[in-house]
């Protein structure tokens, strides 16, 4: 029987995809053109988990490379956006550079990686999440250390940037559910990869998604709480002291007494 798991983290993530891109049409803030490029991709590697299903389309060589290649540069952009709210503009290119270095490097690593179809066939015989942990261990070290720094960094960028921002002001609440969505994919891959428990990676995988959209959705709400022209401000341009706060304005000088004689 298919696994429709999957296929339920791919609508969440697309419906995701739409509100973040039209956030960024409406605002213009790069870090939601970085979070909207990584949720697509987080959309596209659930979809190509769902069509693995022997009972859909079953596995295939391109489409576990689409899996790959999506499924890396994405906790990194993640990572990324977080950034641009947090740290220097300056700083948070340095690692979207690095973002885009290691996934053009994991690109080349999959698209010259060689798979025997028939393994990859076996592979999934032992059950869809299965499969695709022996499918990805099966790629080559040029694929595999872009992968894993993308994922390592991004991850920890984006856990420890909600922790940090919720320590900050403790009502911007929606960090937990941040903080959530980026503990608990890496969770299930961890189970997945380390204790070889494939039971619960999709799950966790959806609830990183929910997680995450929800997180979002209270950010939003936060947001719209606040006055417009505050609200368009980063954290780091609303920490920032105004012009107005900044220069004095001094006060009409009173006349003295002496000044007031007539002679």
């Amino acid at each position: 029987m298919a696994n429709y798991i999957p296929l339920i983290t791919t609508i969440v993530a697309s419906v995701f995809t739409i509100l973040l891109l039209w956030q960024y049409i409406h605002r213009k803030k790069i870090h939601q053109l970085v979070w909207t490029t990584a949720m697509a991709l987080y959309a596209i590697s659930a979809f190509m988990e769902f069509l693995a299903n022997l009972d859909i389309i079953g596995p295939s060589i391109p489409l576990i490379k689409v899996y790959y290649v999506s499924a890396g540069p994405l906790v990194g952009l993640l990572g990324a956006g977080v950034l641009f709210l947090l740290v220097k503009r300056k700083f948070a290119n340095i690692y979207l550079g690095a973002v885009v270095v290691l996934a053009v490097a994991l690109l080349g690593g999959v698209m010259f990686a060689d798979f025997d179809q028939a393994k990859i066939e076996t592979s999934f015989q032992k059950g869809l999440a299965q499969g695709f942990h022996d499918v990805s261990t099966s790629f080559p070290l040029t694929a595999r250390i872009p992968f894993i720094v993308l994922s390592a960094t991004g991850g920890i960028v984006l856990v420890v940037g909600a922790l940090y921002s919720f320590v900050r002001d403790r009502s911007r609440t929606y960090n937990i559910p941040l903080l959530l969505g980026g503990l608990l994919p890496s969770l299930g891959g961890s189970l997945l990869g380390l204790l070889n428990s494939a039971d619960v990676f999709f799950e966790f995988e959806l609830a990183g998604t929910v997680f995450l959209f929800a997180g979002f959705v209270m950010s939003m709400r936060y947001i719209g709480k606040k006055p417009v022209k505050e609200a368009a401000k980063t954290p780091e341009e609303a920490a920032k002291p105004s012009e107005k706060t900044e220069t004095k304005t001094k006060a009409p000088k009173k006349p003295n007494k002496e000044d007031t004689k007539t002679h």
